[in-house]
């Protein structure tokens, strides 16, 4: 499920990446802290926070998920299996899974909410004006900083900075595009 937004471009998004850096305090260069940021969230947003919830409340495939709350901000919702596998084995999908709904926080807060109430199926928007797509790319752009990053091949990137594979390789796939 996708909602439309304000557009966007990934050069917005890699400047948004290094505010979103200062705002938590993460020095610029090297991996970020997904669960150390995830624990300021509440100091940083006012009215927002996390948490940990059984496996069975969310979708088999939500991983997590970032609604509205009551308190004028939002709640993170993290599978538990998601948040354990973060903290006790720093999986690089599942502190992805995390930064993204972080992301998710940070772009509603600065004024990137959905533009209708309707929602679409994926790929059904264009991605500069997607809501999932620019929490995904600036997800990316936070965890993977684009000047310090560029060149590495992605078994480089899954060690120095705790990502998926699968995530490394569409970085590695995004520098190609962008030198064409």
């Amino acid at each position: 499920m996708d909602y439309e937004t304000k557009a966007t471009s990934r050069r917005d998004l890699r400047r948004f990446a290094a505010y979103v850096r200062k705002l938590f305090d993460v020095p610029g260069g090297g991996p970020f802290p997904v669960l150390e940021v995830l624990e300021k969230l509440p100091d940083v947003f006012e009215g927002s926070n996390y948490q940990i919830v059984e496996d069975k409340k969310l979708p088999p495939q939500t991983m997590a998920q970032c609604t509205p709350n009551d308190n004028g901000g939002f709640t993170i919702e993290i599978k538990e299996s998601v948040y354990v596998g973060a903290y006790e084995n720093q999986i690089g999908a599942f502190l992805g899974f995390i930064c993204h709904e972080i992301c998710h926080v940070f772009l509603f807060e600065i004024g990137f909410t959905p533009v209708y109430a309707r929602s679409f199926a994926d790929g059904e928007l264009p991605a500069y004006c997607s809501v999932e797509w620019q929490a995904k790319a600036l997800c990316a752009e936070v965890m993977l900083p684009y000047e310090e990053t560029q060149g590495k091949k992605p078994k480089e990137l899954v060690d120095a900075y705790h990502v998926s594979q699968a995530f490394a390789k569409n970085r590695r796939k995004l520098e190609r595009q962008e030198r064409r």
